[in-house]
C-alpha cells in the first residue's frame, strides 16, 4: 500500500487499486486492506464509481475539454481545489493511466461529473454505475432476433426485444423493487401492494404495484415512452441520478394511455396509445356489445368502460340520437368513426381524452 488512503485521490493515485477495480488484480490485498479499514469503505466506494464509470465510456464528448479545466471541475467535486495543479501532476504521471486511461480518464470523469450534477441526459451505464456498488447487479443482454423472456424473483417477467438490456439484483430490497432499461420490454409486474416495482430507463422513472406495460428507451433515442397495458403506473422523470424515489410531479397512466418524455426538452407528456384496444378484465366481459335503438349516450358510456377512456360530449344536443350498431374488437377509432358518420359529428384527443362534437339529431 502506498498512501495512508484519507481521501479520493489517495485510491485513483494507487496503480494497484486501479487495476483491482479495472481487472481484479491484487484482490486478496484489497479485501485484506477492507477488512482492516472498514471505514474506508465509503472512500473506496467513491473511488470505484469513478473508476468503473470512465471504463464504460464509448464515445468521445464533443465539447472541447482542456486537461486544466477537466481537473478543475474534479478537484471542486470533491472538495480539493487547492491542490488542483499538485494532484494533476501527481496523477498524470502515474504509468497506469497513462496506458489504459490518458485524455480518455479526464473527458471520462469529466462527463461523470457533469452528468450527475446537472441537467444533462442519464445513460443505462450511469445508472447501473450508481447502483451497482450498493446493490450487485445481474445483466441480461437480448442480442437475439427473438424477444428474450427474463423472471425475476418475485415472478415478474420482463420481455426484452433485440437490443435490449436489463439490469437487476438477484435479491430485492426489503422496501421496493427496481430494475434498469436500456432498450425496448415489455413487463408484466407481480403485485405486491407494499413493495412497489420501479423502472429506471434514462431520466425516465415508471413505479407500479402490479401491472403489465412496455417502455421504449435507448441512451440515443430522443424519447422516451411508457405505454400501459393493464393496472395503473406512475411516471416522472428525474435529471439527477437519485435511486431513492425521488417521484415528485408524476404523470398517472391508466390502461390505453402512454407517457412521453421529450429528452432535449425535458418535457413530459401524457397521451392515447397509438391504437387504443379494448381492455380484457372480468368487468368488461359483462358489458354490452349489441344496441338495438339505444341513446348515443349509453352506447359512449360503454365505449369508455370497455376502453378506459374519457369521453366528453354534449349531452344534451345527443339527447335525440338513438341508433343500432354493434361494437367489435376493435381500435375504439374504429367504433367513434362509425359513430360520427351515423350522426353527422367529429372528435378528437386531448389530454389522453376524446372530445365529441356533433349538431345533434333531429
Amino acid at each position: 500500500m502506498k498512501h495512508t488512503y484519507s481521501e479520493i485521490l489517495d485510491f485513483l493515485n494507487d496503480d494497484s487499486f486501479v487495476q483491482w477495480v479495472l481487472f481484479d488484480e491484487d484482490e486478496k490485498e484489497w479485501k485484506n486492506f477492507l477488512l482492516a479499514n472498514p471505514n474506508k469503505q465509503s472512500l473506496v466506494n467513491e473511488a470505484r464509481l469513478l473508476i468503473k464509470e470512465v471504463n464504460t465510456i464509448e464515445e468521445k464528448r464533443t465539447e472541447e475539454l482542456s486537461q486544466k479545466n477537466v481537473w478543475a471541475k474534479l478537484m471542486t467535486s470533491i472538495g480539493e481545489n487547492e491542490n488542483a495543479r499538485k494532484t494533476e501532476l501527481k496523477l498524470w504521471q502515474q504509468p497506469v493511466f497513462q496506458l489504459t486511461a490518458g485524455i480518455i480518464f479526464l473527458i471520462g470523469i469529466t462527463w461523470l461529473f457533469w452528468s450527475t450534477h446537472s441537467n444533462g441526459t442519464l445513460s443505462y451505464k450511469a445508472l447501473v454505475v450508481a447502483t451497482e456498488d450498493k446493490h450487485p447487479l445481474i445483466e441480461q443482454v437480448n442480442n437475439g432476433k427473438t424477444p428474450l423472456q427474463v423472471k425475476l424473483e418475485d415472478g415478474s417477467t420482463v420481455t426484452l426485444e433485440k437490443d435490449s438490456k436489463l439490469s437487476y439484483p438477484n435479491h430485492f430490497e426489503s422496501n421496493k423493487r427496481m430494475v434498469i432499461l436500456s432498450g425496448n420490454a415489455f413487463f408484466e409486474i407481480a403485485t405486491n401492494p407494499i413493495k412497489p416495482f420501479y423502472v429506471y430507463a434514462n431520466e425516465v422513472v415508471t413505479k407500479v404495484l402490479g401491472t403489465s406495460f412496455s417502455i421504449q428507451a435507448s441512451d440515443n433515442g430522443k424519447r422516451v415512452i411508457v405505454k400501459v397495458k393493464t393496472g395503473r403506473v406512475s411516471v416522472y422523470n428525474q435529471n439527477e441520478i437519485n435511486i431513492n424515489d425521488p417521484e415528485t410531479e408524476a404523470v398517472i397512466l391508466l390502461p390505453n394511455q402512454q407517457a412521453i418524455y421529450n429528452r432535449p426538452t425535458e418535457d413530459l407528456s401524457k397521451h392515447l396509445v397509438e391504437v387504443p384496444m379494448p381492455i380484457i378484465d372480468k368487468y368488461n366481459e359483462k358489458l354490452p356489445t349489441e344496441f338495438d335503438e339505444v341513446a348515443i349516450s349509453q352506447i359512449l358510456e360503454v365505449l369508455e368502460k370497455r376502453y378506459g377512456v374519457k369521453i366528453i360530449f354534449n349531452i344534451e344536443l345527443l339527447s335525440n340520437c338513438f341508433i343500432t350498431t354493434k361494437l367489435r374488437n376493435e381500435s375504439i377509432y374504429h367504433q367513434l368513426d362509425l359513430i360520427c358518420r351515423i350522426i353527422g359529428g367529429t372528435y378528437k384527443k386531448v389530454d389522453a381524452q376524446i372530445i365529441l362534437e356533433s349538431k345533434g339529431c333531429n
